[in-house]
């Protein structure tokens, strides 16, 4: 259960981490990008409520983003409030990390500029070493992982009259069932140990990894656990094994101390004794010799068939009640065999699907050659992963997360073919939602400049490498401020939105708006030549120039656009050169007076022709 919480905690923080990569955040901290990061980390604070903080650091230890998550809900801490934590001895571990690598510190209290907050707040904390575009370390990310429900949880695991207790390395108690022992280090009471209290019990859980002891009537069981090593006692195969997780190797270590109700164990008791034991083991021994004797073979076919029955009913058990779906397939491909949760997620009843459809049946059509090599795969004995667009009954189409594995004969042929499928259709629309967040201006819906960067770039490498022509413009909305000032700013993102709606109605397909910020925008023209740039250009320019935006209370709104015209040529061989040159040609319409279209020349430095 512990190791659990932190698999779970530990995937969060890659997650959050990965969101400020994609924003952007940590190679261009404008005040949008920041705002939409803190966006994300509120909404991630509220949704997930496992958090009392959430905190970008920059490499100074300065905290730059901060959002704090309380019973009022979750708020972003205003920067005159933000505070330097370079002396925290989370953040100098963290540091030292390698981009992608987690640092796990020990569980303590936290504190508030040197103060233990009160009520105690038990704190595991999580630190990210994220980097740049570049590969370099870019900041760190910290959360503060409420352990208070985990320790609750903890001690409800265990039955009235055992009392669970949890230590840290140095045999201080994280949980006692007398909470004025606990954290005994944090509130300057170094009394408070099992060393102190019972030095027997000190020793032996210094000589052991796990075992018993009895003292004065009690038995006292411990076990010692890595907490940093999240797949120890897990089942086989259950993650993925190396999550770049770093702990303080010492305090990672932490010990589960059960003390016994006398009642409870004494009954018991003297199946421990030694020599009880050989008795019993002579006895049972002597026992089995006589049975086997006169009932050997009903007996052991009487065994082997309630043994049979046992593991069978259990095996249906596991497979109908799995948390996943399965489905059971013949050779080719035919459902001999469906799990609740498979009819759950699909809609239908089990008659329909059991010896009536086929796997391919149920696939949306464009996964139907996934599904193919998927059975290709079942049919050669080999396990194979992939996401899968599945049809519900209703129409729905699901994403699933999906394997297959098998039992082959002894001559490799097919015995029983096993499909399995998780439904993450949320999971897949979550990242869409985050993709698209990342990449397209907020207000207006088209490309943002990251987006347009990229895009730009391919078009320009597909330009070199097969002589097409590239038209790029660079675009201005005339005397906006003029338009913001007298109607209002809101008045002024409707005439965006307005410009930005109407060049896309009038764009192609393979034409790329973006908005680079304020009201310029750029507008890049595959397989345009500069001439039909111009031309394009000025039809935008005359169509705009006509266009009316109506506001609130009725209020028209006309504004015109200037724009600046440049082509790819030996003068504009890439991006940057190329937009420097429509931008001059923009700088150029405007002081030549607005509302016209300005081309930088492709030949000599001057030579601008105007429209």
């Amino acid at each position: 259960m512990l190791h659990e919480h932190l698999m779970v905690s530990v995937q969060d923080t890659q997650q959050l981490s990965a969101v400020a990569f994609e924003l952007g955040y940590l190679d261009n901290p404008t005040e949008q990008n920041q705002e939409m990061l803190k966006r994300v980390f509120l909404d991630s604070a509220a949704i997930y409520g496992r958090y009392d903080q959430i905190r970008i650091l920059d490499l100074n230890g300065h905290e730059r983003i901060r959002v704090n998550n309380s019973n009022a809900g979750a708020e972003a801490v205003p920067e005159h409030r933000l505070q330097s934590k370079r002396d925290r001895y989370y953040v100098q571990q963290g540091l030292k990390l390698s981009p992608g690598q987690v640092y796990l510190s020990p569980l303590d209290l936290n504190k508030e500029r040197g103060e233990l907050e009160v009520p105690f707040k038990p704190t595991l904390r999580l630190v990210r070493m994220m980097k740049s575009a570049t590969g370099e370390p870019a900041g760190l990310l910290v959360l503060n992982l409420k352990a208070a429900g985990m320790l609750n949880q903890f001690i409800e695991l265990f039955p009235e009259g055992d009392r669970a207790m949890l230590l840290n390395a140095d045999g201080y108690w994280m949980v006692n069932h007398e909470p004025d022992n606990e954290w005994g280090w944090m509130r300057e009471q170094p009394e408070l140990t099992v060393a102190n209290w019972e030095p027997a019990l000190w020793q032996q859980l210094q000589q052991s990894r796990s075992g018993s002891l009895h003292l004065e009537q009690n038995l006292f069981t411990f076990h010692w656990l890595d907490i940093a090593n999240i797949y120890e006692s897990t089942s086989v195969a259950r993650y993925i094994n190396d999550l770049g997780l770093v702990s303080d190797v010492q305090a990672s270590q932490w010990a589960i101390l059960v003390e016994s109700d006398q009642q409870r164990w004494q009954s018991v008791a003297i199946y421990h004794r030694p020599w009880f034991k050989g008795v019993l083991a002579g006895c049972f021994a002597l026992v089995l010799l006589v049975v086997y004797l006169i009932v050997r073979n009903r007996e052991q076919a009487r065994e082997k068939a309630v043994l049979q029955r046992e593991q069978l009913d259990n095996f249906r058990d596991l497979y109908e009640n799995a948390p996943i779906g399965y489905i059971t397939l013949t050779q080719d491909g035919r459902i001999t065999n469906v799990n609740r949760r498979t009819l759950e997620y699909l809609g239908y009843r089990r008659e329909e699907l059991i010896d009536h459809m086929h796997l391919a049946e149920l696939m949306e059509v464009h996964s139907l050659e996934q599904a193919q090599a998927m059975l290709a795969s079942m049919m050669e004995g080999e396990e194979r992963y992939q996401r899968i667009r599945i049809n519900a009954k209703n129409g729905d189409t699901l994403v699933m997360s999906c394997s297959v594995s098998s039992r082959l004969s002894d001559e490799r042929t097919l015995e029983l073919g096993r499909f399995s499928m998780q439904n993450v259709s949320q999971q897949v629309y979550m990242e869409q939602q985050l993709k698209e967040l990342a990449l397209k201006d907020p207000l207006t819906g088209v490309a943002n400049r990251r987006w347009f960067d990229e895009q730009a770039e391919r078009e320009m490498t597909r330009a070199h490498r097969t002589g097409s022509p590239l038209t790029l413009m660079v675009m201005d909305i005339d005397y906006f401020k003029k338009i913001n000032d007298t109607h209002g700013h809101d008045a002024g993102d409707e005439v965006l939105k307005a410009l930005a709606e109407h060049c896309q109605s009038i764009i192609r397909r393979a034409d790329l708006l973006a908005r680079f910020g304020g009201e310029e925008f750029v507008l890049l023209l595959p397989d345009t030549s500069l001439t039909q740039g111009i031309h394009k250009a000025e039809s935008i320019r005359h169509a705009l120039a006509s266009f009316r935006v109506m506001v609130a209370n009725e209020t028209e709104i006309r504004f015109t656009v200037s724009l600046g015209v440049a082509a790819v040529s030996s003068r504009h061989a890439d991006i940057k050169t190329l937009f420097k040159a429509a931008d001059d040609a923009l700088y150029q319409a405007k002081q030549a007076g607005r509302n016209r279209v300005c081309v930088a020349a492709l030949g000599h430095e001057h030579d601008r022709l105007e429209r």
